[in-house]
């Protein structure tokens, strides 16, 4: 695995910019305002505290479920090491055992069939959060966390992106354990970038110039023809999906908002419109790789061939970092890094955009849920103090970075709450109608102005449709014959 900066280095880089979100405190007893009267006669009362029971599980064994073994090794970094050390102590202390099951592709169908029955296949599952959201809330297979007092899922070692998308009327439901793994932003080939006289996109940044209009300017830039024979063989840019839903985002324009009835779509900010604008002059004026040729192509050939160095900069989720570019088989050889999506004008701050979020929730149905959420929150508890946190994402991130700025925006990104996950794209007919509004106006066939217009009907109309979906009856067609053992 390729690693050019030094701990040290990265530790400055990171010192710098961490912001506690949680401070200590501790109040000071309120003194009785009733005097005790002075004993005169009688002897002095003494008391001996009680002590605090011990917790025992009685040998419970409890299960964690995915389409995979989510067991933590050692060899995997810091954090996965104290997570191992953490369970055997848990284990043992606490007389329990913590098995990992590995559910393999129907793991969802697993959890809504064992649910159905009565017999929850494992206590605690992996769950993509749109696909959690709605269907296995309002299906009766996700447990409310936020009803269990043994969580508290405002803890600094929570991510607060993914406890947030889980939120479903008024009641929380997913949680995931804090890591650097935020959602979309730009990868750059800094290795082309210096050998075609691009600017680098880290002054961009601390000069404040990161904006929609350099961004259009550089993918225009940086598309060549490097064999003379007039057709682009070096893009400047690819986007996968979701350039649109980064545009909003990174304009401050917060499309879907969750309400205490569901969820609500806002077209009539005027920043919806600006950033759609800016989508529009940019897939209007540049030229670029967004749709994936399914006859010769795969769905990650656009990661694979910005690893490849076929093209400048694209538009992914931070994940690929360690699974496609710093893997030590088939890594990338060029230097690459990472910057947040530019600014619209109208934006405060950086933005990190998110369509969904791998998560953990508990299973409706579980013997005493409440146990299963103690031993969750015993084997998560990695480290005593936010700064032994930060220590611990410090490093992840130098496995995963190729330099330590990005290191330093990733961790400003997580430091400062600024990943969002959208919450409408679990929503299956109203995602639908946001996007066909979306793709009118990426095309060019309609003005953003016209194409929320047109389309805010069919919008209003599947938002009004959810409240007679039938998700018992989507339920059942998750349902498989046998539960996985």
């Amino acid at each position: 695995m390729k690693n050019k900066f030094g701990k040290r280095l990265l530790a400055t880089a990171l010192s710098a910019i961490m912001v506690l979100s949680l401070t200590a405190c501790g109040g000071e007893k309120t003194p009785d305002p009733t005097p005790t009267p002075k004993a005169t006669e009688a002897p002095k009362a003494t008391s001996t505290p009680t002590p605090t029971p011990k917790i025992d599980f009685n040998g419970r064994v409890f299960k964690i479920g995915s389409y995979y073994d989510m067991a933590p090794s050692a060899d995997e970094g810091a954090l996965e090491a104290a997570l191992a050390d953490r369970i055997a102590e848990v284990e043992k202390e606490y007389n329990c055992t913590v098995e990992f099951v590995n559910l393999g592709g129907d793991y969802v169908a697993d959890y809504v069939t064992s649910v159905l029955a009565g017999d929850p296949v494992v206590d605690i599952g992996y769950v993509v959060t749109q696909k959690l959201l709605p269907s296995l809330i309002e299906g009766g297979i996700a447990y409310p966390l936020s009803k269990l007092s043994a969580l508290d899922l405002s803890e600094y070692k929570w991510r607060s992106d993914v406890v947030e998308a889980g939120k479903y009327k008024g009641e929380y439901y997913a949680m995931l354990l804090k890591d650097p793994e935020i959602r979309y932003g730009i990868f750059w080939n800094r290795s082309l970038f210096e050998r075609y006289g691009l600017p680098n996109l880290y002054d961009l940044v601390d000069k404040g110039e990161w904006t929609w209009d350099k961004f259009r300017e550089i993918a225009a830039l940086g598309n060549q023809d490097t064999d003379g024979d007039g057709t682009i063989d070096l893009y400047g840019f690819n986007a996968r999906e979701n350039l649109a839903w980064c545009y909003l985002y990174s304009n401050g324009a917060y499309v879907a908002n969750k309400t205490d009835a569901g969820i609500d779509i806002n077209l009539k900010d005027p920043k919806v419109v600006e950033a759609l604008t800016g989508l529009q002059n940019f897939t209007q004026n540049v030229k670029f790789r967004d749709a994936i040729d399914w006859s010769k192509e795969g769905w990650d050939s656009f990661i694979k061939d910005f690893r490849d160095g076929k093209y400048m900069m694209c538009l992914e989720e931070f994940w690929i970092s360690y699974s496609y570019l710093n893997k030590a088989d088939s890594g990338m050889t060029d230097d690459w890094g990472w910057v947040p999506f530019p600014k619209g004008p109208s934006a405060k701050d950086w933005s990190c955009y998110g369509k969904e979020n791998g998560a953990r929730f508990i299973l409706n149905g579980v013997e005493n849920p409440e146990e299963v959420a103690l031993m969750y929150d015993l084997i998560t508890d990695l480290a005593d103090t936010n700064e032994e946190w930060d220590d611990l994402m410090e490093d992840k991130l130098e496995n995963w970075c190729d330099d330590a700025k990005t290191a330093e925006l990733v961790s400003y990104i997580y430091n400062n709450k600024i990943a969002v996950i959208n919450g409408v794209q679990g929503f299956g007919d109203l995602n639908g109608a946001i996007n066909k509004m979306i793709d009118e106006v990426s095309k060019g066939s309609m003005t953003p102005q016209t194409a929320i217009e047109t389309y805010q009907s069919s919008i209003d109309a599947a938002i009004a449709d959810l409240a007679n979906h039938d998700y018992n009856a989507e339920m059942q067609e998750y349902k498989v014959d046998e539960p996985a053992e």
